[in-house]
């Protein structure tokens, strides 16, 4: 199935998106338990975040994206997706 790496920069304002994360994680961890998130999380300089997804193809990365909480509340300032061909590691 392939996988997907979206890319995050957050928005100006900063008190709306901290009062949209929960809702989000909460999110995120439901697609998790579905085997639809593989990982992610904030980068360290707080500016924004990466979500590294399973998919069957881009209309269900497009929907997953779409019922995202942060995509629904317009937190972030730009996004970006890059379908990745994983060769190594340890989710092979």
């Amino acid at each position: 199935m392939p996988r997907f790496v979206f890319d995050m920069v957050y928005g100006d304002d900063e008190d709306k998106r901290l009062a949209v994360r929960p809702e989000h994680r909460e999110y995120a961890k439901g697609l998790a338990e579905r085997g639809k998130l593989l990982a992610g999380g904030p980068f360290a300089d707080g500016k924004g975040a990466q979500i590294v997804y399973e998919a069957a193809d881009e209309a269900e990365l497009d929907e997953l994206i779409a019922n995202d909480p942060y995509t629904k509340a317009g937190v972030l300032a730009s996004t970006s997706v890059r379908q990745w061909e994983v060769v190594t590691g340890a989710w092979l």
